[in-house]
């Protein structure tokens, strides 16, 4: 008897074994993520008073990606460029900019994180400024003429903070093709864009690139704020920035500061302010794919609800 009652209890295990079967893993919503270095090589990017924005930008993009495998073990880093170059090794910026964007696309990235520094325009630390304080009259005859008297001083540069931009949501023929490309990435299909269904996913795969590019931008400079810093916002722009046009996924540009004013180019180039950075760029990555996954609720509505328009620099 008892060892009937073992063989029941063994068959009833079997048989629980066989019939019951894990429910299947939720798929990662970030599986690669494209890392662009602003500038490369022949194009230094903005210069502040002893550094230049491309090696700063590659600076903080290495440390960022290391950073997100250890946090990221199952997420694919996948850089622009490694080493103070033009992407792709072309001869002019707008052939980089091409190549950026056709990388990222053909590497199915599921975010674009582009690192830059900032400008006001001005010269980097101090710049001068020149006042009209009245006019005098110079030359004899006809050649007499009226000329303005200056009168100058200098300005300490203090602009600081940090920004995102992301690529403004509206009929773009070359974003719309961006998004056909991450659309059949995403879903491992291929689509017929001319069809009105196909110009329909298309455009809601446009427009959900534009919510998680709003989403993860605000949650960036969330963190920036968090840590003590100013920051100028999320801004959506039309002209100026390519690779946010022609990528097929969500896509940001973070403007980790201004190298323009004198104390924010020393954090941005210390050890401690690059990792700061990127401890921020991190915690908003995480918060984002929370989001994605819904792990958390998220501010996409905030985010999209309120960005601001802004002309190229």
């Amino acid at each position: 008897m008892k060892t009937m009652s073992i063989l029941v209890i063994l068959c009833g295990i079997s048989f629980c074994s066989s019939s019951y079967s894990a429910p299947p893993r939720q798929r990662s919503a970030i599986r690669t993520i494209i890392i662009d270095p602003g500038h490369g090589g022949f194009d230094p990017g903005t210069h502040g008073l002893f550094s230049k924005e491309k090696d700063v930008a590659l600076s903080i993009s290495m440390k960022l990606g290391k950073a997100i495998q250890e946090e990221m073990p199952d997420v694919k880093i996948v850089y622009t460029r490694t080493t103070d170059i033009m992407p792709g090794y072309k001869t002019s910026v707008p052939e980089g900019i091409r190549y950026r964007a056709e990388f990222a696309n053909k590497a199915k990235g599921d975010l674009f994180i582009a690192i830059h520094c900032n400008s006001n325009g001005k010269t980097a630390g101090k710049y001068e400024i020149r006042h009209v304080v009245g006019h005098k009259w110079v030359g004899k005859g006809r050649h007499r003429k009226k000329v303005p008297i200056y009168e100058s001083h200098w300005a300490i540069n203090t602009t600081v903070g940090g920004a995102s931009y992301v690529w403004k949501w509206e009929k773009d023929d070359r974003k719309m093709d961006a998004a056909v490309e991450g659309m059949g990435a995403e879903e491992d299909s291929a689509f017929d864009v001319s069809s009105p269904e196909g110009k329909i996913r298309a455009a809601l795969y446009e427009q959900k690139y534009f919510a998680n590019s709003a989403l993860f931008g605000q949650l960036v400079q969330d963190e920036f704020l968090r840590a003590g810093r100013q920051s100028e916002g999320v801004a959506q722009r039309q002209v100026g920035i390519g690779v946010l046009e022609a990528t097929g996924m969500p896509s940001v540009l973070i403007e980790t500061g201004y190298l323009t004013n004198k104390e924010e180019e020393i954090y941005l180039n210390s050890e401690d302010g690059q990792g700061e950075v990127v401890r921020n760029i991190v915690d908003a990555l995480k918060k984002y794919r929370n989001n994605l996954e819904g792990k958390t609720s998220g501010a996409t509505g905030r985010a999209a609800g309120h960005l601001s328009d802004q002309a190229a620099r």
